[in-house]
């Protein structure tokens, strides 16, 4: 999809509209239909975007005004600054990138990591932080290549982090698993673990017990938490309880931190702060950590 891309993109969009105020007059109202149906269409933004069009102010630049558009997807927005000529003419888009920042250490900056059980090396040149859910299938495969590669080859220099991003209106059971692991996380690092890597692996068998008993799976969930726990020297007390309260808080921590980094889909990877979005062959996997080792090495 094209609405990232808009983030690096310098582009103008050519049509045609007579002079025209900022009113509510018919023509005006055309104006906003083109650019709306111009951005639409470059952006390739999905059928359920929302686009709104700001109020246009004085640039910096001869014969344009100032217009941000905001695009929401799923409850997530973005702004983007269009620069739109005072003829109605032409639309630009155009991104300035601060070059005394670095885009991916502010990333970084963040994303919390405090109290989140991490797999590979104590310290790491490259972490890898993923934004998961339990029940997605892609996020399912990903993980299994993601926890396999960095462990068998790259486990003296690469850490792994999962954090939550379940996305609760297509998969009824991913929020309940999300706060499961919680509970886990909080009382000892390998039951979250053992705990994820069996949701990841099993995930098709968990969906078949919420279909077969209507949505008991969460019976299943907490009970599989509760036993991975035990094996694992947790204070059962603590975790029964944890479990039974299901807090919601920290999950949704995590979700509002990842919609905020631009997070919508998952998996979503950030490779010291670089986001990379969806599933990844392993030979890409190999590609994303090498550069980023080496990148590590010459920042040094």
């Amino acid at each position: 999809m094209r609405l990232a891309n808009l983030l690096l993109t310098v582009t103008a969009i050519m049509f045609v509209a007579p002079i025209m105020a900022q009113t509510n007059s018919p023509a005006q109202s055309e104006l906003n239909r083109r650019i709306e149906r111009q951005v639409r269409a470059y952006a390739e933004a999905p059928p359920d975007a929302h686009l709104t069009l700001g109020n246009r102010t004085p640039s910096s630049f001869n014969g344009y005004d100032n217009l941000p558009v905001i695009i929401e997807v799923k409850g997530t927005s973005k702004t983007f600054n269009f620069l739109l000529s005072r003829d109605g003419t032409k639309l630009l888009y155009m991104k300035e990138f601060d070059l005394t920042e670095d885009p991916y250490a502010r990333i970084v900056r963040k994303i919390d990591l405090t109290g989140r059980p991490a797999r590979g090396a104590e310290n790491p040149a490259v972490t890898m932080v993923v934004y998961d859910d339990f029940q997605c299938p892609f996020c399912a495969r990903f993980y299994v290549d993601l926890v396999n590669e960095v462990m068998n080859r790259y486990r003296d220099r690469v850490r792994i982090v999962v954090k939550d991003f379940p996305l609760v209106d297509a998969h009824p059971w991913a929020m309940r698993a999300a706060i499961d692991s919680q509970c886990l996380a909080q009382q000892a690092p390998a039951a979250y673990w053992e705990f994820s890597d069996y949701i990841h692996t099993h995930q098709q068998d968990m969906t078949a017990k919420f279909k077969e008993h209507k949505g008991d799976t969460p019976y299943a969930l907490d009970s599989l938490a509760a036993e991975t726990g035990q094996r694992h020297g947790a204070n059962a007390a603590a975790l029964q309880a944890c479990l039974a309260r299901q807090d919601k808080t920290a999950v949704e921590s995590s979700l509002a931190e990842g919609r905020s980094l631009g997070v919508g889909a998952t998996p979503t990877m950030f490779v010291n702060g670089e986001e990379i979005e969806g599933v990844l062959t392993t030979d890409n996997l190999r590609l994303v950590i090498d550069r980023a080792l080496k990148e590590a090495v010459a920042g040094k």
